[in-house]
This record gives C-alpha cells, structure tokens and sequence, in this order.
C-alpha cells in the first residue's frame, strides 16, 4: 500500500457498530456502490475489414498458443487456413467468441469485493478528516463517525487473515469519458484489461481522493487490532450512540484514539477536538 493512511466515513448502523466490534470490513458488490456508471465501459470495435481480419486472426493465434500451447508460427497457420477456407463463417465466428469473452470479464468484475476508502488530499497538508463533503454524504451530515486506518497494516492484516482470498488496492483516476475496452485485447490469462475500469470515475467525484480494495470475493474480511489509528465522531452525533460507539472501540482497538471533529465558524471548515 502507497498510503500511509486511509480514511472511511460511516454511519452508525447495526452492520457499522457490528463489523467494528468484530473486527471486519465489509467489501460491496460493484452493483451495490453509489456511483450509477460504477465499471462502465466503453467497447471499440475495428473501424474497417482489413483490421477486422488482422485482430481476429491475431486473436485466435493467441488463443490457440494459451489454450493448446501451440507455437506461435504453427498457431497462425492453422488460423490464416480456416480463415482462406471460409473467410465470412471465420469472422463472425471470432467476433461471437471475443464477445463472449468480454461478457465473460465484466461479469468478473462484478463479483469482486470493494472496499471504498479516501486517501488524504493531494497538495492538502490536512488530512481527509477535513472534508466536509465526505462527512455531509457518507458520515449521515456528521452524525456518523469516520475511521482512520494505518493503510499498510490494514492491506498486511487483510492478506494475512483471509488467506482464502486474493487482495489488490488501487487508486482511482477521475476522467471525463468512460474506460475503452478493445473487444479483441483480452488477454486470455486474466482479466486485467477489465479490473482497470474499477479505477475509473467521473471527475465530479474527485473529492473523493477514492483509494479501492479489491477483493476476490464479496462480504466481511477480518482485519488486525492495529489497523485503525483513531476514529473521529461528528459533532451532530447522538450521544447515547457516541457511548455505545466509544466502549467498541476501546475493546476491539484499544489503542485507536478518538475525536471529536467540530464546524468551526470563525474558519469556514472542520476543526478536530480533544482526544477522548
């Protein structure tokens, strides 16, 4: 992990209070995260025949290589002989294939687990605590809380707990069009031309300053006691859930410190207060 910390804003809910006493992170479902263009792509197709012909001969060469372990001169030979004996069957044939490979990778994508966290601002000495944006939509307008996480024992502790499952961590790149896919670049030995959609969103987001998990499998994965450094609470916080919150997490983190962030009018921002 690149990040010396990363930061995710809650509200207080039964599943938020529950994965923190036990000492988890729940990783969504890519159908489940808040952004409606969340993995959209966009697929290019060849612009003429001529391409049309050199990526699907080169396409099945590749897929004879990985799949049969043919050589690549003997594979293209046998590619440009069922191409010459039928060279439109032989088109349309490819073309149904790379789809379904395509259909294929999304539908991977869309199985992994995401864990959605803020990496501090860019050029910004504050940390992420600070912004307002983030605590106004995923923190319940400050009446939620917000973890701070020691992001390379968190990805450690996630790799080392949940040996069943396969980790990565990305950071989010904020664009203005969508990923393009070519439909005849896969790579037949994995997925990764997809997974770099997961790195993509609108630039509306950037505030987000989005560092990803990503996970194998969808659901709670368990994470060390020192993965969080502290939590902060929202000034508008209920205090009978502030208590309830506090004996959490002096029990599952016990050596985690905990604020309090306040609107500070004279400043126009975010002020952290004393440690609890």
């Amino acid at each position: 992990m690149n990040f010396d910390y990363i930061y995710k804003f809650h509200k207080i809910t039964d599943n938020s209070k529950s994965a923190l006493q036990e000492r988890k992170i729940w990783l969504s479902t890519q159908a489940s995260l808040n952004d409606p263009f969340e993995g959209v792509t966009k697929t290019i197709l060849p612009d003429n025949r001529d391409e049309l012909i050199t990526k699907c001969v080169k396409y099945m060469t590749d897929m004879l290589c990985d799949e049969k372990g043919i050589d690549t001169n003997h594979a293209r030979e046998l590619v440009l002989e069922r191409y010459f004996n039928n060279p439109d069957g032989f088109l349309d044939f490819v073309l149904e294939q790379a789809k379904k490979e395509h259909c294929i990778s999304i539908e991977y994508t869309k199985k992994l687990g995401i864990y959605s966290t803020s990496s501090d601002i860019p050029g910004d000495e504050r940390s992420h605590i600070s912004n307002m944006i983030m605590w106004s939509l995923y923190a319940d307008g400050f009446k939620g809380f917000c973890i701070k996480y020691n992001a390379k024992e968190l990805y450690r502790s996630l790799r080392e707990l949940n040996e069943q499952d396969t980790f990565a961590y990305t950071k989010v790149d904020y664009v203005t069009k969508p990923h393009e896919i070519d439909l005849f670049s896969i790579n037949h030995k994995n997925n990764f031309t997809y997974l770099k959609a997961l790195q993509c969103k609108h630039e509306q987001w950037l505030h987000e300053c989005e560092c990803r998990i990503l996970c194998s499998d969808t659901g709670l994965k368990n994470i060390s006691e020192q993965s969080v450094e502290a939590v902060y609470f929202g000034d508008k916080i209920d205090p009978r859930k502030e208590l309830e919150m506090i004996k959490i997490i002096n029990h599952a983190f016990p050596d985690a410190l905990i604020y309090r962030v306040t609107l500070d009018n004279q400043s126009y921002g975010i002020r952290v207060g004393k440690k609890m």
